[in-house]
């Protein structure tokens, strides 16, 4: 047997492509109903109330169109993942955002987090992969291979 074929081959980059999500919509806007709730109940004056409420809701704005609707230009539209944990997120304006998929990542059965520092930058970023996002069977390759994949050596 060859050498060669003996070794493990690493497993090809998996790319997503991401849709509008009606899950998040519904969580965006459930999370942010709620918090203006509890804010208008505070004991506070009315109007730091109302600013308070109206940031809120357009936070929630936009949280919908950023995360949900995929509207903005900084909307992540696409993702790759290698197994070496390098990260490409390709943004709907056409930019593009190089990085690394932090142990802090979690893949569950609905969820998972893909938490990613990008190249040149102490701060990470996090985002929300939940079922309707994308295409079953690339979604779940994605999910193993952040669940198996193995940090770069530096």
């Amino acid at each position: 047997m060859r050498a060669q074929s003996a070794r493990m081959r690493s497993p090809r980059p998996v790319r997503i492509e991401l849709r509008p999500s009606s899950l998040a919509a519904i969580f965006v806007a459930i999370t942010h109903i709620a918090t203006a709730g509890l804010l208008a109940w505070l004991p506070l004056d009315a109007w730091l109330r109302t600013i308070g409420v109206v940031a809120i809701g357009m936070h929630g704005l936009w949280a919908l169109r950023r995360s949900a609707l995929l509207s903005l230009g900084g909307s992540i539209v696409a993702m790759e993942l290698g197994a070496d944990r390098r990260v490409a997120l390709m943004c709907r304006d056409g930019g593009r955002i190089d990085g690394c998929a932090l142990p802090e990542s979690y893949v569950g059965e609905w969820l998972a987090t893909l938490v990613v520092r990008r190249d040149g930058s102490r701060r990470g970023c996090s985002l929300w992969l939940l079922p309707d996002m994308a295409d079953a069977n690339e979604l779940r390759r994605f999910r193993m291979l952040l669940r198996l994949s193995r940090p770069e050596r530096s």
